[in-house]
């Protein structure tokens, strides 16, 4: 459990640590050097076809050649829209900056030219960063340009990280007359002639969110549409006919004039601007255009093989995982150009990061905290090995991680020989046994506890074993004793007669693993035939002492009773007392011994004044006085009244034995406490001789006696204090025996103190009075 706590926590640190990790590379576009590497690469195999609808008249090298260095006067754009204007193109964006003032009349000439044309749109850009503290300001084409021609667009281009432009923006800016807090945006000039060819807004531009999302352009194979010089358009080397219903963009196509960018084709050659913008308007034709997925997208795609792979660490074996691990990079770069093949593009470079990071780090600390765990179970190993006869081989020098797989491999066989080990001494055990797991199916059985069963016991019900093994009178007592979900104690056994007539006396044993879990049963099957057969012959002497002992003493006493007291008869009346009151003692001795106690709820003051009631008689014929002084306020005690109460008469018949002819017996009982603990005092005190000395240490004990100080008619038998002592203890009291000296106010004498504690329920009622 601790390795696979440990584990836990180091993969979700990992599983953090990578989600983490590829979310801000999503977030900061950290990898778009490599995804825009991939991208370019794929975007090679799916070109889309250029539109014959479109025809570039481009500013070219033979056009400035022809004409003369940039810019051209504007009369000759406005002859060039003369005869576009004859030859009915569908629509003309005429990509030349208009937006500063010329020459007036060649200012009005070209205004006039391009009124002729249906279909014209001009361009208009943004200055970065704008005056007079605005983000931009917008540069449009002079009034009279804008008037005479049917609409204006931006055609600013957007440039990713390395300078390609891959991606464009269908509209930009804010529409009002100064750029500033406008709320309609610029569409883009390709947009523009989109709607004028087809009557309405682009389906790319219908779908859009916001004008700040960007969409990138397949581009056509380099120079995949019509291309004719400006200069042969002018020069009226170019038919009508090849003009009429063409989309026509003129722009600047020469390298000097500055309006080259790179693109994303493998000859990283620039392409003109006006090419670009083709393949923009062939995109929107097509309705072509590439979606980037959403940064949210890209960071739950991203993340979905690093979570595949996590969760695999679990389930799949190294070699499993470094496969996946390679299939899943090729299935990253395969889903990759699928979706860019559906006009969906998902940059996989962040999910490639955290493949790469995950397997790598995820390995290492698993290797670490699998190290670290084999440090410390090797440890307690070598400090709980048992010395028991088994070889461990010497390890040559070897890195630190192949020492510790090759220390584990040695204990792994250690612990296979001691598994053998302890089979074979369980198997080979003087008495049965048999051992069950949580689920009650026997997984042991040694060779006593197997023998009579022939056809097995592996995996057997529990409740089955014992119906093979125990006889049916007994089964109930034994199940019950199984149904007991407790801790081993002393005496906790039960007895069992077995179908072949033996006496077992089984005890069952939790199996609990190193971390205190519990794991299984061990029952434990002791012969004690030969121990019940002597409780038995016991239980025969103890009737016979009970009965055929006392009854001819009692009969001689009774014959005694009726006829005149003579010396003859009063030394016979004095053994017949002794023989009972041996056989008494005995048989109270034997029997608390041989029964669980059962107490019960005393008046312990009521019990004592019985007891010395019952001896008026013979303290009467001694005149000795017995003086009960009760100040246990009704105290009650957990006891069993016969030997509390026989307990008690010896002490009392005792103390009236050896005091003197005319003496004073005080009994007083008191309530005390004890470590905050309430108990009972009931004190016993005669004015006899004491006891001696040396007989102090030894009075308890069996067969001790000081008949030498009796002054009653019946001398001790040396059990009826070892009776007492044991009958206190069993009911978790004490007693002490002292002796009293003698002062002006009594005699001395012996003093008998017994504790017994408050029976249960009273004792938390008298602590709950006193709060």
């Amino acid at each position: 459990m601790k390795l696979r706590r440990r584990l836990g926590i180091e993969w979700a640190g990992v599983a953090l640590a990578a989600s983490l990790t590829v979310a801000a590379l999503v977030y900061w576009n950290t990898l778009s050097g490599f995804d825009n590497l991939l991208y370019d690469g794929l975007s090679e195999y799916g070109r889309p076809e250029a539109s014959e609808e479109i025809l570039i008249v481009a500013v070219d090298e033979d056009s400035l050649a022809a004409f003369g260095k940039w810019p051209w006067p504007r009369e000759r754009h406005a002859y060039l829209l003369n005869i576009l204007a004859q030859a009915g193109p569908k629509a003309i964006a005429f990509d030349i900056l208009l937006s500063e003032s010329g020459d007036a009349q060649s200012d009005t000439a070209l205004a006039e030219a391009a009124s002729k044309n249906e279909n014209l749109f001009l361009p208009l850009h943004f200055v970065f960063p704008g005056s007079d503290g605005a983000e931009y300001d917008i540069k449009q084409p002079l009034d009279p340009f804008r008037r005479a021609a049917s609409g204006v667009g931006h055609v600013n281009l957007l440039f990713d990280r390395d300078g390609v432009v891959r991606q464009t923006l269908l509209c930009f800016g804010e529409s009002n007359e100064d750029g500033r807090n406008a709320t309609t945006p610029w569409p883009h000039l390709m947009e523009q002639i989109y709607r004028a060819v087809k009557g309405r807004a682009s389906p790319a531009y219908t779908r859009l969110d916001n004008c700040d999302q960007p969409l990138l352009m397949p581009y056509a194979n380099r120079g995949a549409f019509a291309q004719v010089p400006y200069s042969a358009v002018v020069e009226g080397q170019i038919p009508a006919a090849f003009l009429e219903d063409r989309i026509i963009l003129v722009g600047a196509a020469a390298h000097g004039l500055g309006d080259q960018y790179p693109v994303p084709f493998a000859d990283s050659g620039p392409m003109s601007g006006v090419e670009i913008m083709a393949n923009m308007l062939n995109d929107m034709m097509a309705d072509n255009f590439i979606t980037p997925v959403s940064p949210v997208t890209q960071i739950i795609l991203s993340l979905i093989p690093a979570w595949i792979l996590l969760i695999g660490f679990w389930r799949w074996r190294p070699r499993t995982t470094i496969f996946i691990s390679l299939g899943l990079v090729v299935l990253i770069i395969a889903a990759s150009a699928l979706l860019l093949s559906l006009r969906i593009w998902f940059p996989p470079g962040a999910a490639l990061v955290g493949l790469g990071l995950v397997y790598p780090v995820w390995g290492w600390r698993r290797l670490q905290a699998t190290s670290d765990f084999m440090d410390e179970e090797l440890r307690n190993y070598r400090s709980d090995t048992v010395n028991i006869p088994v070889l461990q081989p010497e390890l040559g020098p070897v890195d630190l991680v192949t020492e510790q797989v090759e220390k584990l491999g040695h204990a792994i066989k250690y612990v296979r020989d001691l598994r053998r080990f302890i089979a074979d001494a369980l198997t080979n055990l003087p008495d049965p046994m048999f051992i069950t797991d949580l689920d009650g199916k026997v997984k042991f059985v040694n060779k006593l506890a197997q023998s009579g069963i022939d056809d097995g016991t592996q995996d057997l019900a529990l409740d089955d074993m014992l119906d093979r093994f125990v006889a049916p009178q007994d089964l109930g007592d034994v199940k019950d004793y199984l149904a007991l979900d407790q801790h081993m104690r002393e005496h906790d056994y039960v007895d069992f007669t077995s179908r072949s007539g033996e006496v077992f006396a089984m005890r069952r044993a939790r199996i609990m693993s190193d971390e205190g879990e519990l794991r299984g049963h061990i029952h434990y099957l002791a012969d004690i035939t030969e121990v019940a057969n002597a409780a038995q012959e016991r239980e025969e002497v103890l009737q016979l002492l009970s009965h055929d002992m006392r009854s001819p003493q009692a009969a001689i006493l009774a014959v005694l009773s009726g006829q005149e007291k003579t010396e003859a008869s009063e030394r016979i009346e004095s053994h017949a007392r002794r023989t009972l009151a041996l056989a008494d003692n005995f048989v109270g001795m034997a029997r608390i011994k041989s029964k669980d106690f059962e107490g019960e709820e005393i008046l312990l003051s009521d019990l004592v004044i019985e007891a010395s009631e019952s001896l008026w008689p013979l303290a009467r014929l001694r005149g000795v006085k017995i003086r009960v002084d009760d100040q246990s306020e009704d105290a009650f005690v957990l006891g069993e009244p016969s030997s509390l109460y026989r307990s008690f008469t010896n002490l009392i018949d005792n103390a009236i034995k050896y005091s003197p002819d005319e003496g004073v017996i005080d009994i007083m009982l008191r309530n005390i406490s004890i470590d905050q603990k309430p108990f009972v005092a009931v004190e016993i005190t005669d004015q006899g001789g004491g006891i001696a000395d040396d007989m102090l240490d030894h009075l308890f004990e069996r067969f001790s006696s000081l008949d030498a100080g009796s002054k009653g008619t019946v001398k001790g038998t040396g059990l009826g204090l070892s009776f007492v002592a044991a009958v206190i203890d069993r009911h978790g009291g004490t007693i002490r025996a002292e002796n009293i000296r003698a002062n002006k106010n009594r005699a001395g004498g012996a003093r008998f103190t017994v504790l017994l504690a408050l029976a249960p329920d009273l004792e938390h009622g008298s602590e709950n009075s006193g709060e």
